[in-house]
């Protein structure tokens, strides 16, 4: 199956913006640098760099983005709008299925994504929720199906909308896909987990 990704990407001066009790605005600068860093060079070592698609108002995040597809977002920052915006790039370039990826899971690993890919099958979605099983982080599925509801409990709605669909539903839990960073918990969790982060 021709699978694509698409990672969306705020500017990296906006994100993290939870974090500014224990962080100043060139750290979280760094920091989501890194995670986006992290995931698109994981992302390409599993599809080739022509069917991933790195969607983002920031001209410097596209400039990023190295040999990956680009695609600069029309909206005002939706991530649901962005993410469509992509998906109909991928279906008009030949993707059969899409995977949307989370610009911030630093410890994703390669083995996470071929994981989601292997379970993947023409008549199933494949979600990756967050670690408290509410959120979506990852997400794949056949791109005539393709319905976002990223925000508050989008795991749920997501499995919704695909089973609305007649698919089944994949929930894939691995600690890669589980892990982002939302919270300064999250950020000490990190840093216990991969000194020197």
């Amino acid at each position: 199956m021709n699978i694509w990704a698409v990672i969306p990407v705020q500017p990296l001066e906006e994100g993290k913006s939870r974090l500014a009790g224990v962080l100043s605005a060139p750290e979280r600068f760094q920091l989501n640098q890194r995670f986006f860093t992290h995931v698109l060079k994981t992302a390409v070592t599993v599809f080739p760099p022509s069917r991933v698609i790195v969607v983002s108002r920031s001209a410097d995040v596209l400039r990023a983005a190295g040999d990956a597809q680009t695609l600069s977002e029309t909206g005002s920052g939706d991530l649901n709008v962005a993410l469509t915006e992509a998906a109909r790039a991928a279906r008009r370039l030949g993707a059969e299925a899409v995977l949307s990826l989370s610009s911030d899971l630093p410890v994703l690993e390669t083995a996470d994504l071929q994981a989601m890919c292997a379970a993947m099958a023409a008549d199933t979605a494949v979600i990756a929720p967050d670690r408290a099983g509410v959120g979506t982080n990852a997400m794949l599925c056949p791109v005539k199906s393709v319905a976002y509801a990223y925000g508050e409990s989008s795991f749920a709605r997501h499995q919704a909308l695909m089973e609305a669909q007649d698919l089944g539903v994949i929930a894939m839990r691995r600690e890669g896909l589980a892990f982002d960073i939302d919270t300064p918990a999250d950020l000490e969790r990190l840093r216990n987990l991969r000194p020197g982060f």
